[in-house]
């Protein structure tokens, strides 16, 4: 990959061998149902090849700005359960927020340059914020 793309993943915590297959079909049912308020860039794909949970590629023009969004994908899963796979989707849409935004809004700016960890707890904010608004998903 060229020194103009951006890789953001979600770690995974097993091992592929132990994780969880979904279908392109599940990811597009809870895009249209329990996501449907939130606008992803690019259409998230499975890809059971990716060694994470999920990962989000943006092509960068030389000064950093995002030309665009690459893709989203969705690999397989920690977790069986529709929820897991709900907060991956949510964990790259906030990942391709903050790459959309990040050169032109001070706040998302701040959030792509610090650390990994202190993204992932932005992120994880959200995600729990969502779940919280949502019950009973």
């Amino acid at each position: 990959m060229s020194e103009n793309h951006i890789v953001v993943t979600n770690p995974i915590a097993g091992n592929l061998s132990s994780r969880y297959p979904v279908t392109q079909d599940q990811i597009d049912d809870i895009l249209n149902n329990e996501l449907k308020m939130f606008e992803f860039p690019v259409k998230p794909i499975y890809n059971p090849h990716i060694k994470d949970n999920g990962r989000t590629i943006g092509e960068l023009y030389s000064w950093g700005e995002l030309k665009r969004i690459k893709s989203v994908e969705i690999g397989k899963q920690d977790r069986p359960d529709k929820k897991f796979l709900i907060d991956t989707l949510l964990h790259e849409y906030y990942e391709a927020e903050i790459l959309i935004k990040h050169y032109t809004d001070d706040f998302y700016g701040k959030l792509n340059k610090i650390s990994n960890d202190k993204r992932h707890e932005w992120i994880n904010k959200q995600i729990t914020e969502f779940f919280k608004r949502t019950e009973g998903l």
